[in-house]
């Protein structure tokens, strides 16, 4: 699969927005959406989404796909042409008070989306997966994991472009949530180290 694109600096202001950020994860999910229902969906106002829809626009986050008639006025619908994930060079190009900005959001609707499909039985289907495993790696074996997680990623993106070829305007989908995390545990330091295994 094709690395993905490098992030420009208008791009990296692009997404800087909170707000911003919030309609790009919302397009993703919908695959395409107007800012009228973005407007609806995240309750703020239609002017506010509609700035920062053509903010978004206009440094290639999104595109425009159709427009449709609606009472005298015409509704613009957009979808995503930005990865649905950062890869680590692209995270890397963001500033950190960026990536931390985009983290706290994320965690809060994971969490959130994880607890209620937890309470509708979402976890109870043999092919739902939930596990939690920490590891102690040196550096080699950070950058191997990393990259190993980011295809898995590109691997479900392609799933996912096979099963919308196969089910064409067909409406027929179980929705489902993938979510990798690899991250440095806070206060790592304090651990008791792992030994390593006998020679």
């Amino acid at each position: 699969m094709s690395a993905a694109p490098s992030l420009d600096a208008s791009l990296i202001k692009a997404l800087s927005h909170p707000l911003r950020w919030r309609i790009m994860e919302t397009i993703v999910d919908r695959g395409e959406t107007s800012p009228v229902e973005l407007a609806r969906v995240l309750d703020e106002p239609l002017a506010t989404v509609s700035h920062h829809t053509r903010v978004l626009r206009d440094n290639g986050c999104i595109e425009l796909t159709r427009t449709e008639p609606r009472r005298g006025a015409v509704e613009h619908y957009y979808r995503a042409i930005m990865p649905a994930f950062f890869d680590d060079e692209q995270w890397g190009q963001l500033p950190v008070v960026l990536r931390r900005g985009l983290a706290g959001p994320v965690f809060r609707r994971i969490f959130e989306e994880a607890a209620a499909a937890g309470g509708a039985g979402g976890f109870d289907d043999p092919g739902a997966y939930l596990s939690r495993t920490v590891v102690e790696l040196d550096e080699r074996g950070w950058q191997e994991l990393s990259a190993l997680l980011t295809d898995v990623l590109e691997r479900a993106q392609a799933i996912q472009e096979r099963s919308d070829a196969r089910r064409g305007d067909d409406a027929d989908a179980r929705t489902s949530e993938i979510v990798l995390m690899h991250f440095e545990l806070a206060g790592g330091d304090d651990r008791p180290r792992r030994s390593p295994p006998p020679a």
